[in-house]
């Protein structure tokens, strides 16, 4: 059985010194979120993130200047910003703020040696008409730059409707698998989340997965196309770890 396994790493997880683990195929950085580091400094970081993850891509999050907007409150969980009208970033607004933004997340990106970036959108990007068309722009000026786009969507998506779009724009977009412990099904009934979608495994701070999660977790890996399972949480990396024994890889 073939699967692709991930983490989402924030900064303090992805200093924690441990032995290395080839398993791991992707990890997204939080950091690049909150406060993308300079690009030198990126470079220093991924190599130190790559010593313990030696197969994982490496997958910087956008900036939150891109997609998150004042309501949203992120400026107040960072330190490093740009000048300009608050009312000017995020939302994956159109205008020379976003681009300026944008560029940052291209400089870590290209400092991992990277070509796909993670879009984690807020709940204030909703799939109302507005919401579709910007994503849409978005991900077509991406795709003429040469980067990927694995989508995290927040808020009122469902998961038919998120997994549409993103196979309508070329994008690849990342659901949860489940919901106060419960599996989130396809419409088909016949595994998690939708078709085509990577499925995020969030676990309760210092909760551990569990076998009726590894179960569906094993059924949907047997039943769905080129399956990629990414575990965030505190827990992240010891939960990685024990499904993939179950996977006997």
């Amino acid at each position: 059985m073939s699967v692709t396994l991930g983490l989402v790493l924030t900064e303090r997880n992805a200093r924690r010194r441990r032995a290395p683990d080839p398993r791991v195929d992707v990890v997204m950085l939080e950091r690049t979120l909150l406060d993308p580091p300079r690009a030198g400094a990126a470079k220093r970081w991924a190599q130190q993130v790559q010593r313990s993850f030696p197969r994982a891509r490496l997958l910087p999050l956008a900036w939150h200047l891109v997609t998150h907007g004042p309501e949203d409150r992120m400026r107040e969980r960072s330190t490093r910003t740009l000048s300009g009208p608050p009312h000017l970033f995020g939302g994956l607004q159109d205008n020379a703020q976003i681009q300026q933004a944008w560029d940052v997340t291209r400089l870590c990106a290209n400092a991992m040696q990277s070509n796909t970036v993670v879009l984690r959108t807020p709940p204030s990007i909703t799939p109302g008409a507005l919401g579709r068309a910007r994503i849409r722009a978005f991900a077509e000026v991406r795709r003429a730059e040469g980067i990927d786009l694995v989508w995290e969507p927040e808020g009122l998506w469902e998961a038919p409707v998120a997994a549409a779009l993103a196979r309508e724009v070329g994008i690849t977009v990342m659901l949860p698998a489940f919901a106060g412990g419960r599996p989130l099904r396809n419409e088909q009934g016949n595994g998690l989340a939708a078709p085509g979608a990577w499925l995020r495994v969030d676990i309760p701070r210092e909760g551990t997965i569990h076998g009726g999660m590894i179960d569906e977790l094993l059924d949907h890996a047997e039943v769905a196309a080129d399956p990629a399972i990414v575990f965030s949480g505190a827990r992240a990396r010891n939960n990685l770890a024990t499904f993939a024994d179950a996977l006997e890889l």
